[in-house]
């Protein structure tokens, strides 16, 4: 398989994963990354690499740094925007940018009962 084609179906994968995060639940990228025996890195390149049809339909928002950290607020409006979705869903996030009570509303893949990810 080519390099591009192994990365279009990373990218499904990831896809799907993410479409699948319950409202009010969050994971990070190296959750993801563990799931599809990736890395982190990969998961974080194909979510910034996301076209603008992709973030309208899928919660993308939901995907946050190791810890629960929402890394993106370094980028100014996208970790604004990021913050505001997810308090909107009603996920308490700190001053300093951390989800609030993270390990309770951590979500794993592999705990999606029912859920078949490609």
């Amino acid at each position: 398989m080519s390099k591009s084609g192994k990365l279009e179906r990373l990218k499904l994968r990831v896809l799907a994963i993410v479409g699948a995060i319950p409202e009010g639940r969050v994971t990070t990228y190296g959750t993801i990354a563990r799931y599809l025996r990736t890395t982190a890195r990969q998961v974080g390149f194909v979510m910034a690499t996301l076209t603008c049809e992709e973030s309208k339909r899928l919660p993308w928002f939901r995907v946050v740094a190791a810890n629960g950290v929402v890394s993106t607020i370094k980028l100014g409006p996208v970790g604004r925007r990021q913050i505001g979705r997810l308090r909107a869903e009603g996920v308490a996030v700190t001053p300093r940018n951390k989800i609030e009570d993270f390990r309770e509303i951590a979500w794993s893949p592999g705990g999606a009962a029912g859920h078949r990810f490609p």
